[in-house]
């Protein structure tokens, strides 16, 4: 008897890092259920996320999904593919919509728990008198299995992008030394480092022999910002706007380490097991948002009490000091040589 295939709609509409931390779960998913499809829908161009993944199909939502009619197109775009079920995995006013319109045509939906009640408790209390909440991926990971899907043991490394490996090599050769990735900028202002730390740190880097360096960022600031790092030294250059984000995966893969902030970066580095250091300034990993899998990451922090000062991050410092951020380039340098095997030179 032939089996009927299955469809099942994830909505997971924000942000990249977010839908970074989306993978190994689909992963798991695509291995335990070969013959059905599963169908993620977001805002972004993300498609290279789910590279390799035959039973994965990825659909870039309209932006007018912030408004009223936006959201009933997206019903109209969910019930043409006749989902089995809908897993909600963002749960805020549009996908509520969404769910409300679709329970009017019988969808049967499954909803994340955020925890946000937990988080925004976590953040008023700081980490000292808390301890650490569900992480993200396992949140994703319980919806599925709410709905009676099984996952799989294990989720891999995503898988090569021959097409994307190519392009890496045409543009920055074949590796002959060290090569390290540096990405300095978070979406909020408290998730970044100063910039004369950042340029210290970079700079120790740049004068090392047989090292190269690459900045990773995005934005028009940024852009600009690592451009003119990248003109001070001959060996660090900026990927910004040269590389699609599959030939970012595929150079994370290459790189000797990664440094970055509490950013979608290191989630990124994760799908791929690049070496990383990620550096928490305002957030803390006890709200469940550290890299998947953590094997090949590790965190720098210092242990100031009021952090987290927000679930996210934030653009403000209660205290007006940004004492979270007090981490010397002596530091950093030292633990990020560490990650890598590396011996450090004064």
């Amino acid at each position: 008897m032939e089996t009927i295939k299955k469809t099942y709609v994830i909505l997971r509409l924000s942000s990249l890092g977010n839908v970074a931390m989306l993978v190994p779960v689909v992963t798991q998913l695509s291995r335990s259920y070969p013959d059905d499809e599963f169908v993620i829908m977001s805002l972004k161009p993300l498609s290279d996320l789910f590279f390799g993944l035959a039973n994965v199909r990825y659909v870039e939502v309209a932006p007018e999904v912030e408004h009223s009619h936006g959201l009933y197109r997206l019903s109209k775009q969910i019930l043409a593919l006749k989902p089995t079920k809908v897993f909600d995995l963002q749960d805020d006013f549009r996908t509520r919509m969404v769910r409300y319109m679709l329970h009017i045509h019988k969808i049967t939906t499954n909803t994340i728990d955020l925890g946000s009640r937990e988080r925004r408790a976590l953040s008023r209390s700081g980490y000292e008198q808390a301890t650490p909440l569900k992480p993200e991926v396992e949140r994703y990971a319980d919806t599925f299995r709410d709905g009676g899907l099984t996952l799989a043991e294990e989720a891999p490394l995503m898988s090569v992008n021959p097409a994307a490996a190519a392009k890496v090599q045409e543009l920055f050769g074949a590796k002959k030394e060290r090569w390290i990735g540096i990405a300095p900028f978070a979406k909020h202002l408290s998730n970044v480092l100063p910039y004369k730390t950042m340029k210290d740190v970079i700079a120790y880097y740049a004068q090392q022999p047989d090292t190269r360096i690459f900045l990773f960022g995005a934005g028009h600031v940024e852009t600009e910002m690592l451009r003119q790092w990248a003109s001070l030294w001959d060996n660090v250059e900026s990927v910004t706007n040269q590389l699609p984000l599959d030939g970012e995966l595929e150079l994370m893969r290459s790189i000797d380490g990664l440094l970055c902030m509490d950013s979608a970066n290191q989630h990124l580095a994760a799908l791929v097991g690049c070496p990383t250091l990620s550096i928490w300034c305002g957030t803390h990993p006890y709200m469940g948002f550290a890299a998947w899998g953590r094997a090949n990451t590790q965190i720098l922090s210092l242990p100031v009490s009021c952090r987290p000062c927000s679930i996210h991050g934030t653009e403000k410092c209660k205290y007006r000091n940004f004492a979270c951020k007090a981490l010397s380039p002596e530091l950093i340098v030292e633990r990020f040589s560490r990650l890598m095997n590396v011996e450090i030179k004064k």
